[in-house]
């Protein structure tokens, strides 16, 4: 026998499990007043046993449940789409609440009960959630995933500073910020330029190269693991960006001196041209007869320079891994600083100072 039947599709109403599942009470957790300020947070809640991702936009109480229009129920984090029903979660089965440094969740009375890695829920009562934690909505299983918290310490502290009071650390510097979540790029710019900086965010790595390739910023912060592992790869074409290509060169020579067609031989280089293939023939270890006057490769440069990434660039990259193979990579490709998830944005503060000191020294 089923532990639940099938629902009508024309009924809304939540289901009751045929079989209670016998739980140790969770333990109540007291916490301080939940009449603070509330801090950017980058919440994903992942469906156990499928590749689905529930993206969640943070807001001070966010109702989980399932849509009923007919009722006017839209919660903010909606499992409909993930048999909701059928699982027997309500159509407002709980509720999130982020304040002071933490999120917390609480049972409003569903049919089928909420769990905390295995543990039920009084109903009405606030529980601390943490970064992995699993929680069960009748017989849904999610794992919360902190992506973006406000503060290192996790413990609970009441009366933090809002954001808006974050400190003027940049002087109008470019930052280029990648990854492959809008909510990610979203919280980390307002940062970023609350910081006293300037943000351009790219989230595929075709728009990551275009910008450097058009606009290069003072200093990166990426993600070490977007795509297909690129990130590595992205890292090298940074640190070798300032070495222009034969293509750059040609481009900036045109600019300077077209080639003249009225040469017999229209393929020969002509005027800087020549001296600047000589001086990319140079950098592959070809000879070539022809000199580059100091001259000639000061123009080039002077033509060039704002597409040239500096080698010195600050890069920071973001991870759910701070050790192991990959990460050794990213370093010997030339990463400066690792900032592990779920970033915190005090940690986001600290390096944006770091990188400034970089800039500044090197």
């Amino acid at each position: 026998m089923p532990l639940f039947n099938k629902p009508n599709k024309e009924d809304k109403r939540t289901g009751y499990l045929g079989k209670p599942v016998d739980a140790e009470p969770m333990p109540l957790e007291r916490t301080g007043s939940l009449e603070e300020p509330v801090l950017p947070w980058v919440i994903e809640l992942r469906v156990v046993g499928t590749a689905n991702i529930i993206n969640i936009t943070t807001r001070p109480a966010m109702l989980i449940g399932r849509t009923d229009e007919a009722r006017g129920i839209f919660p903010d984090v909606d499992v409909t789409p993930f048999d909701g029903q059928s699982a027997g979660v309500s159509r407002r089965h709980a509720m999130f609440q982020a304040r002071d440094n933490r999120v917390t969740i609480q049972d409003l009375g569903s049919a089928n009960g909420t769990y905390i890695n295995g543990r039920v829920l009084e109903t009405n009562m606030a529980y601390r959630v943490h970064d992995r934690d699993r929680l069960r909505l009748g017989r849904l299983e999610l794992q919360v995933h902190f992506v973006v918290k406000p503060l290192a310490d996790e413990k609970t502290q009441v009366g933090i500073n809002n954001l808006l009071d974050v400190p003027a650390i940049g002087k109008n510097q470019r930052v280029l910020i990648f990854d492959e979540s809008a909510a990610v790029c979203r919280v980390l710019s307002f940062v970023v330029e609350k910081a006293g900086f300037q943000a351009t965010v790219a989230m595929q790595d075709t728009e990551f190269m275009r910008i450097i390739d058009e606009n290069p910023p003072d200093m990166v912060i990426m993600e070490l693991t977007v795509g297909d592992s690129k990130g590595i790869d992205l890292i090298r074409y940074l640190r070798n960006h300032h070495k222009l290509s034969t293509r750059q060169l040609v481009e900036a020579a045109d600019a300077i001196q077209p080639k003249s067609q009225s040469s017999t031989d229209s393929n020969a280089p002509k005027g800087l041209l020549k001296h600047i293939v000589a001086e990319s023939s140079a950098d592959r270890g070809n000879s070539l007869s022809t000199t580059t006057t100091p001259a000639a490769v000061k123009e080039m440069v002077s033509i060039t320079d704002h597409s040239r990434v500096k080698p010195n660039m600050p890069i920071a990259i973001t991870s759910n891994v701070t050790g192991g193979y990959q990460m050794g990579q990213a370093i010997k490709a030339g990463a400066d600083i690792i900032l592990a998830k779920p970033i915190a944005v005090d940690e986001l503060l600290e390096t944006l100072k770091k990188m400034v000191d970089k800039l500044q020294t090197a």
